[in-house]
């Protein structure tokens, strides 16, 4: 194969993981360091995207995107985060993805209660459609790009007003880390402590977000962390095949994916459905920990039946701008599950009935 061609591959490839246009992947690969050709990160950098991706994957919401990213360009030292333009909650109509991501990131004192979002981050500048964000006493970035017409300055003032009315003191600003923060760290000190556990594996899991999209069958996906496990379920529709072997063999992909091992699994593709139990769930479960690493595990609940949330998924999903190529692949309109779609009844075996 000749040098461009292998690049060309290359550049394929990693399109698969971030989910970048291919000519941003090939220049991304050109001169550099092919045997590593996804860069992960480590410290305050690692936990900025981790916390970054805990607090916009959460469920609640629809987006165009699986988690509401678009894609993720990733860096030695850095990230760009392509937000989808709109979310749509359960009920309700569309609001901008960058007023959802202020909404769940930015830090603001209740005062005697804790910290809302994300300790200790803080806005170090707009430019343009993008709003730049870094941790106190920090180096670390992480860009999340709006849509053209994104204007965050109106939408931060907006906050800080909202918050100071409120008598919730917003930190976003703050030089260094405030005794609000310091003392939700001491208060919830072994929930923070999990957490930092899983910070290499939040951040490897952003820059490789387009997984969700390119490599599962899943037309809802959501996270959720508890304890020191991050916790992601998939859901996936009767008539669309599960394919969750496709998707754990590019997640553990051993140039390309994270190093993880199967710690425990129970597989339910072979159990016999009964056909009088029209909203039965079946669920996979695997368990995967880091190689060598005591702490912070992943959890992935792969989940088959009809669909299960809202009166109408496919619509919904089209209504907030999904790809019709990704939509017709997950949600085709002549599947059988969707002729069940009128809300969960049943909840998955093992399932904490997390909601969407």
């Amino acid at each position: 194969m000749t040098m461009g061609g292998r690049l060309t591959r290359l550049a394929r490839t990693r399109q698969q993981y971030t989910g970048e246009p291919f000519q941003v992947t090939r220049n991304a690969l050109h001169g550099g360091d092919n045997g590593r050709p996804l860069p992960d990160t480590t410290g305050d950098q690692a936990r900025l995207e981790a916390e970054v991706l805990a607090k916009l994957g959460t469920g609640g919401q629809w987006w165009s995107h699986p988690l509401g990213i678009a894609h993720v360009r990733p860096g030695p030292g850095s990230a760009v985060v392509q937000l989808d333009s709109h979310t749509r909650f359960s009920r309700g109509t569309p609001y901008p993805r960058s007023a959802h991501a202020l909404d769940r990131l930015l830090p603001m004192a209740e005062p005697g209660v804790q910290v809302a979002g994300v300790i200790g981050l803080r806005v170090a500048g707009v430019e343009g459609a993008d709003l730049h964000l870094t941790l106190s006493g920090s180096t670390c970035r992480v860009v999340l790009r709006g849509v053209p017409g994104t204007r965050w300055e109106e939408l931060l003032d907006e906050r800080w007003h909202r918050a100071t009315e409120a008598g919730c003191p917003p930190l976003w600003y703050s030089p260094s880390l405030t005794s609000h923060e310091s003392a939700d760290i001491r208060n919830h000190g072994e929930t923070w402590r999990d957490e930092r556990h899983l910070d290499r594996l939040g951040s490897a899991l952003l820059r490789r977000v387009a997984l969700f999209h390119t490599s599962s069958s899943a037309y809802s996906t959501r996270s959720w962390i508890t304890g020191d496990e991050w916790i992601f379920e998939l859901d996936t529709v009767l008539g669309v095949p599960l394919a969750h072997d496709h998707f754990l063999a590019r997640l553990m992909d051993p140039v390309w994916g994270l190093p993880l091992g199967v710690d425990r699994q129970h597989c339910s593709c072979g159990e016999r459905r009964d056909p009088d139990e029209r909203f039965y769930l079946r669920q996979c479960t695997y368990h995967l920990t880091y190689a060598a690493r005591p702490h912070g595990g992943l959890q992935l609940r792969f989940r088959h039946g009809s669909a299960v949330y809202g009166s109408d998924a496919r619509g919904t999903l089209k209504s907030v701008g999904s790809p019709m190529k990704w939509l017709d692949r997950v949600l085709p309109s002549s599947s059988p599950g969707l002729s069940a779609v009128t809300g969960r009844r049943r909840p998955a075996r093992g399932s904490t009935g997390e909601n969407r």
